[in-house]
């Protein structure tokens, strides 16, 4: 069974719809997601395009990290990143947005899988997930 979240800021004022499953959830540790994010470690999952109603830009801020095709996008009235764009181009929504949405819990079915770029991280996590050192097991 196909799963669909509907999603929103904090205010209301950006809305998406994404369907099915992610093709990736997982929490990446690159010093080029903590800049562009201002997070420790990022919770994220990535979509295929067409399973992401994506807002009108228009309707939103963005942000592109200097000299990196790295770019996040939020609601300009309430400032909440609704999603990203990095390598491999793919819509990446962090895991954060949809707890927002589900009572504050992540979704089990879009629990994450692994530790990406644990190599550059700035903290240790003690958890069962496979920790890759590069971005090599998604192909980056």
């Amino acid at each position: 069974m196909s799963q669909t979240y509907d999603i929103s800021c904090d205010c209301g004022h950006v809305k998406m719809t994404v369907r099915g499953e992610p093709k990736l959830s997982l929490y990446c540790h690159c010093g080029s997601c903590r800049e562009l994010y201002s997070a420790d470690v990022l919770g994220l999952t990535g979509w295929d395009e067409e399973n992401v109603d994506l807002p009108d830009e228009s309707k939103l801020y963005h942000h592109q990290t200097a000299g990196k095709e790295m770019h996040r996008y939020g609601c300009p009235k309430c400032g909440m990143i609704m999603y990203g764009r990095h390598k491999p181009g793919i819509p990446v929504i962090r895991q954060n947005v949809f707890r927002k949405n589900n009572g504050g819990k992540l979704p089990p079915e879009l629990a994450p899988s692994l530790h990406l770029f644990y190599g550059e991280r700035v903290l240790d996590i003690d958890d069962d997930l496979e920790k890759c050192e590069d971005g090599s097991a998604v192909g980056l």
